[in-house]
């Protein structure tokens, strides 16, 4: 009799732990919706400016960011866009061609004064010129030196508060995303990065993107051999929504 009720006791542990599990799953979805609402209406001010100058990048683990792109039918990839105590979050979504999501894969934060001697040195390196790619890759490669170029202006307008809700915006209305084709992070997967770093930038149109940089077990940036002075690739390019439809998206 007290062996059965012995393992009643452990099969109602294991129910109920399993319910916990299941209700924590469940409430991640919505916290998530809530952070991207908070972005649409958050206030711009000096607090966030302050806030957001520690952040050097959004670090997405190339283990997660594989299981997510490995989901068939995904043809885009979105960069979503949350805040929570006066910091943007970002939030990688795998979309098919009917804008449905199949998964999302959530960042951790880079910390700027960890990250501040390697954009220093950023702009010294350069991207490998033997490497083949495809037409739509070369579209969206950067280089080094320009990426550290619009990851510096974005640092500035961090400290000209009055024109980021500008350059956040498009026609008034917040960027929720940025918006990318899956070839573009796929080929990233591969070649030895541990972590997907993006950045945010300030583009030649003068409005925000996120640039993407694959980075080793240090967080420093992917180089092709340990001696090199040259990266792995380095892409931007991605589209912000609004606009939404790429083909009338003039901020590219």
């Amino acid at each position: 009799m007290k062996k059965i009720k012995k393992i009643g006791f452990y099969v109602l542990i294991v129910f109920v732990f399993s319910c916990q599990k299941e209700n924590n799953q469940e409430d991640v979805a919505p916290a998530l919706v809530v952070q991207n609402e908070n972005w649409l209406s958050a206030k711009l001010d000096a607090k966030f400016a302050s806030s957001q100058k520690e952040v050097a990048a959004y670090l997405f683990p190339i283990s997660e960011m594989k299981l997510l792109m490995e989901r068939p039918n995904i043809t885009q990839v979105h960069f979503k866009l949350g805040f929570v105590d006066n910091i943007i979050q970002m939030q990688v979504a795998s979309v098919d061609e009917s804008d449905h999501e199949l998964g999302i894969v959530k960042s951790s934060i880079l910390k700027e004064s960890i990250f501040r001697s390697e954009l220093a040195n950023l702009k010294a390196l350069s991207v490998s010129a033997t490497k083949k790619r495809t037409e739509l890759l070369n579209s969206h490669l950067l280089s080094p030196r320009d990426a550290s170029l619009w990851i510096s202006e974005w640092q500035k307008k961090l400290s000209n508060i009055s024109e980021l809700d500008e350059v956040t915006s498009y026609e008034g209305n917040r960027f929720r995303y940025f918006n990318l084709e899956a070839e573009v992070v796929k080929v990233m997967l591969y070649n030895g990065n541990v972590n997907l770093g993006a950045f945010f930038g300030i583009n030649p149109k003068g409005k925000a993107t996120i640039i993407l940089i694959g980075l080793d077990k240090n967080n420093q940036v992917k180089k092709t051999s340990v001696t090199s002075e040259e990266t792995e690739d380095i892409y931007d390019g991605t589209r912000p929504c609004p606009p939404c439809i790429e083909e009338e998206n003039p901020i590219k």
